[in-house]
């Protein structure tokens, strides 16, 4: 097998496409190791993130395995793996930009709430109020939530930046909730519903 292996790793990329196409996951797996880099680079580059450039990549290779009947008529494989990576690339940074979009006027829509629900609580009380909210959480917890309501920040940009997992920072999100559902459920229903709409 390993020698096999050996022997497929001269084979041109329009070969081991083909060999892929039937199926091949020795073919593949060399496809893999010698993409892998560029693509990697590449996405890293764009995004500036190596979490999600090693996403983008994996997803790449996914959709190339999942459609592997048509490499075959591929020819000229270094220039088809690269509008895919590219194309994956750009894809993610557009829907970034629409997220960011979203989370702007969800933003706007919460100042403006604050400001016509002026009259139920005067703005000093409630910037208080959430000052006492913040207190109660963790040094972590108070980090990660002003990182996404006053930066903007998505939950994977804040792993990055603090070199956590994705997952550990929407546990610290879901704990926060938890704790601001607490302490809310008997205070002014509007105060609530603006500081919940954010997340």
């Amino acid at each position: 097998m390993n020698e096999l292996l050996k022997e497929k790793s001269s084979y041109s990329d329009k070969q081991l496409f083909k060999d892929v196409s039937v199926g091949d996951e020795r073919a593949f797996r060399i496809i893999y190791n010698r993409f892998y880099q560029r693509m990697y680079s590449f996405a890293c580059k764009m995004v500036k993130s190596p979490h999600v450039a090693e996403d983008i990549v994996q997803e790449v290779f996914i959709r190339l395995w999942e459609q592997r009947q048509l490499l075959a008529e591929i020819k000229n494989p270094d220039n088809y793996v690269f509008i895919l990576i590219r194309n994956y690339t750009f894809n993610y940074l557009r829907a970034a930009a629409n997220e960011q979009n979203r989370r702007e006027k969800l933003w706007e829509a919460l100042q403006q709430k604050v400001t016509n629900e002026a009259t139920l609580l005067e703005k000093e009380e409630a910037e208080l109020f959430l000052k006492k909210l913040l207190s109660k959480l963790s040094p972590q917890q108070r980090k990660i939530f002003r990182m996404s309501r006053e930066d903007g920040l998505s939950h994977q940009q804040i792993a990055d930046e603090l070199q956590l997992s994705k997952d550990t920072v929407k546990k610290h999100v879901a704990n926060s909730l938890k704790i601001f559902k607490f302490h809310l459920k008997n205070y002014v229903q509007f105060l609530l519903y603006s500081v919940l709409i954010f997340w």
